[in-house]
């Protein structure tokens, strides 16, 4: 069987094909976000070309595809009119602007009944909820003419297939949804929060698992992408949890993934909410095993090495950069009275104030180089902390972790900080190859 799947980033998009289990080509195209003050945005056009043209590149040099699975980022909330077509910027979730928004729905709905019905408080920006409710506040002319709201995998299978759906794991982000079953309800999208937004139940996706075919590609997308029409086409689902499939999913099995953020994914059997721990469900169920993810989070983490290349080493290459990254943290001396850096350049998942950095404890005698060794302490400690936290809520943790991400250095000084009893695995293909499994599981059912 050939999968082709689609890993979607807010900075890139990885696409490949599968023949078996064996990853036979891949491709990487780059996405350009959009970064002003506390607005976190990907243009619906930017996002689209880059999608278009991973695919279009892999069905170049490809024989026939079986299914098409994919992931993305979330949340990433987005409006469409009346014709499918975008009405602004996927919002991302290092978007801040909604403070106030996220304030407001909390003291309407209630924290502890909020954190009970949906799995999460209402995080400003990491919760789609606040978004919306900013835009109708904000932008009432674009707002009121939404007819179809989502996100990212509803709107790319949407282009793919015609079909408005979702999945379990993107639907919990839309802060719209009862990710959390009630003792005599039911999973589904709650009117309550819907009236406090101002919109309707029905200009949201059906919901559907993860592990079912959405559709089939339609003729017209086939013919853009150079593919054949009628290639099932699954759901989608949320990138990490593309990760955690790549897995055997038992519950405490933890996924550290170390890139642009820190992110600590446990696979957990049952919902179990936590006001500082995101919750949502895995997205399965139909016919892989249904779980869930507790999940904790730096939301900048390579990307504030980045920042930090971008504003204080702007004379260094990338190669230049990563060297002086990798020497910073072999001579790092901790008992040395090095600044201190709060690490929230991209405010904080978790919280529901709009978190800032700051470099303090400086002097004369302050090099760039102690600022970026503070900053990569900064981020390892703040790794321990959210290991400590998952597992002071999920205490069965599993002693073999499986990793992915680009920055192996910074992960392996992570690890030295973590109990001795832990021993650490390279996810094979990461998020894809968790994509592959799906796919083959909800083809081979058919």
């Amino acid at each position: 069987m050939n999968i082709l799947a689609i890993d979607v980033g807010t900075s890139s998009i990885k696409a490949g094909v599968f023949y078996g289990s064996r990853l036979h080509r891949s491709v990487r195209i780059a996405v350009a976000a959009r970064n002003i003050g506390n607005h976190a945005e990907i243009a619906p056009r930017e996002l689209l070309r880059a999608f278009h043209k991973a695919i279009s590149q892999i069905a170049d040099h490809t024989r026939t595809i079986d299914a098409i699975a994919l992931d993305a980022f979330s949340p990433g909330i987005i409006g469409l009119d009346h014709k499918y077509r975008p009405l602004f910027g996927l919002i991302t979730h290092q978007d801040r602007r909604s403070v106030r928004e996220a304030q407001f729905i909390e003291r309407h709905i209630g924290k502890a009944r909020h954190l009970a019905m949906l799995g999460n408080r209402p995080f400003p920006g990491g919760i789609g909820s606040t978004s919306l409710l900013w835009l109708r506040r904000n932008n009432p002319s674009h707002f009121d003419r939404v007819c179809y709201i989502g996100q990212p995998t509803t709107w790319l299978v949407h282009q793919l297939t015609g079909r408005w759906v979702i999945d379990p794991s993107q639907a919990a982000f839309t802060g719209l949804y009862r990710a959390v079953h009630a003792p005599t309800g039911s999973r589904g999208w709650l009117p309550e929060l819907c009236r406090l937004i101002g919109i309707s139940p029905r200009q949201l996706p059906d919901v559907i698992d993860a592990d079912s075919i959405a559709g089939l590609l339609t003729r017209s997308a086939a013919t853009r992408l150079g593919l054949t029409a009628g290639i099932p086409v699954l759901p989608g689902i949320v990138d990490t949890s593309a990760a955690v499939l790549a897995t055997d999913m038992r519950p405490g099995r933890l996924v550290h993934s170390c890139g642009s953020s820190d992110v600590l994914a446990l696979c957990v059997s049952e919902p179990k909410p936590a006001a500082d721990i995101l919750l949502r469900p895995v997205g399965t169920g139909g016919i892989l095993p249904k779980r869930w993810l507790a999940v904790r989070t730096l939301a900048a983490a390579g990307t504030t090495l980045d920042w930090l290349h971008h504003n204080l080493f702007a004379d260094h290459s990338q190669q230049q950069f990563q060297r002086v990254v990798r020497a910073a943290m072999q001579t790092i001396n901790t008992s040395a009275d090095l600044p201190r850096f709060e690490p929230y350049l991209a405010g904080s998942r978790t919280s529901m104030q709009n978190l800032r950095s700051s470099f303090t404890n400086l002097t004369l005698a302050t090099s760039r180089i102690m600022l970026l060794q503070a900053a990569c302490v900064a981020i390892v400690s703040a790794n321990a902390a959210n290991l400590h936290r998952l597992k002071q809520q999920h205490p069965h943790i599993l002693s073999e972790v499986f990793t992915m991400g680009g920055l192996k250095d910074l992960a392996k000084r992570m690890h030295q900080t973590w109990p001795a009893s832990y021993t650490f695995k390279p996810l094979r293909h990461e998020a894809l190859g968790g994509l592959c499994k799906l796919a083959r599981a909800a083809v081979e059912t058919i």
